[in-house]
C-alpha cells in the first residue's frame, strides 16, 4: 500500500510502498533517528515493536497486527483503546495498520490526468 511518511529529518513527506513488516522497520528507524545503526543495537526489549525492528526473519503476521494495535495502545494512546481509532497522526507509518484491518483511506492513488501521485488530503478536499 503507498502512504506517504516523513523522510529523514522530518519535514518532507515522501510516498513509500509498505506493509506491516516494512512499516514497522519505518516506525523503528523514525524513533531512532533514521540510523540503522541504531536500530539494531536498540535497547527497548519492552517495546511492542522490538521483536520486528528489523523487518527480516520469520514472523507471524498476526502477531505483528497485534503489536502493531499493541504499540499504539501504550506509546501513543496511552492505554485508551478510543483514541487509536480517533488517531490523528496520517504521516505514521502505523496508522493504516493500527487497527486489526488495514486502513485503505490513507493509501495513496496515481492521478491519471496529472501523472503524479496524490496524498488522501487532495482527493478528499479536491484541488485547490
Amino acid at each position: 500500500m503507498k502512504v506517504q511518511v516523513y523522510k529523514k529529518g522530518g519535514f518532507e513527506l515522501v510516498t513509500k510502498e509498505l506493509n506491516r513488516r516494512k512499516a514497522i522497520r519505518e516506525r523503528c528507524l523514525n524513533c531512532l533517528n533514521w540510523s540503522p545503526k541504531a536500530v539494531a543495537q536498540c535497547f527497548a526489549n519492552k517495546c511492542q515493536l522490538y521483536p520486528y525492528r528489523s523487518g527480516q526473519g520469520k514472523q507471524d503476521a498476526a502477531a505483528r497486527a497485534k503489536a502493531i494495535r499493541g504499540y499504539c495502545l501504550d506509546f501513543c494512546c496511552v492505554g485508551q483503546p478510543y483514541e487509536v481509532q480517533k488517531c490523528v497522526s496520517r504521516y505514521c507509518p502505523l496508522f493504516a495498520y493500527r487497527h486489526y484491518k488495514t486502513d485503505r483511506s490513507v493509501e495513496c492513488t496515481q492521478d491519471a490526468e496529472k501523472g503524479h501521485i496524490r496524498g488522501y488530503e487532495a482527493t478528499a478536499m479536491g484541488d485547490r
